[in-house]
């Protein structure tokens, strides 16, 4: 089994992350914030797991798709207190999100679960056959 890390600059690696900026027309103060959320990442012989921080995020507000090797994530945070609150302090950032994973590996695209549970977004990216580690048995003569 090998182990993917996540970097932006190594392409020998099962998984890449991607910048992306979002082209918003419009004036620059008029454009949306878009935040990123901490993703941990582990491979196993059979897939890929994601953890998404996403607190406070509906399963309804998230979008999750995979083409062309790409996995993508993107939605919106949404307010969680009532309208026009005063805030002493305020760090929950508010508004959308987008991540995006390049997977340099084959994998079962049909068979990709998506998970919302305590403000973490699961998703299970299962390896196809052909990419999956085995185990060679060795006979002897």
């Amino acid at each position: 089994m090998s182990n993917a890390n996540i970097t932006q600059n190594n392409n020998n690696t099962a998984i890449q992350t991607q910048e992306h900026t979002v082209n918003v027309p419009g004036r620059a103060d008029e454009r949306p914030t878009y935040y990123t959320p901490l993703v941990d990442v582990v491979e196993t012989g059979d897939g890929f797991t994601f953890q998404a921080d996403l607190p406070g995020v509906r399963a309804e507000d998230v979008d999750v798709s995979f083409e062309n090797g790409v996995l993508t994530i993107e939605g919106r945070a949404r307010p969680r207190g009532p309208a026009g609150r005063t805030y002493l302090r305020r760090e929950y950032g508010i508004g959308h999100f987008y991540r995006q994973f390049t997977i340099n590996a084959p994998v079962r695209a049909d068979a990709i679960r998506a998970e919302l549970r305590d403000g973490v977004l699961e998703l299970h990216v299962p390896k196809a056959e052909s990419a999956r580690a085995r185990k060679i048995e060795v006979k002897t003569a």
